[in-house]
């Protein structure tokens, strides 16, 4: 596994990191999202949509560029500065905060 640190900012210029750690959980827990850790970023700088995460001190951001019916949700954790990449996952579903 590489020591891959890849960096961005949220739509508030807040600096966000997928680092390693995010890297170890995807391998382990969601190895398709690997191929997409710049999508991922890209959803955390501009998505179509945010919410507070359930998490205290975190966040979830959406896009839903991947086809009609499918949305990326990438949840970012700011209890730690720079705030990091915690997972990332497509969902069938719409959020629950869609207009």
């Amino acid at each position: 596994m590489s020591s891959e640190r890849l960096e961005g900012t949220d739509p508030d210029g807040r600096p966000v990191v997928l680092d390693e750690r995010t890297i170890r959980h995807l391998h382990s827990r969601r190895p398709q999202m690997l191929g997409h850790t710049a999508a991922i970023l890209d959803a955390v700088s501009r998505p179509d949509l945010r919410e507070d995460d359930p998490a205290p001190g975190r966040e979830r951001f959406y896009r839903h560029d991947l086809d009609h019916r499918r949305w990326l949700r990438v949840v970012v954790d700011f209890n730690e500065s720079p705030a990091f990449v915690v997972t990332a996952f497509v969902q069938d579903n719409a959020p629950e905060t869609t207009p």
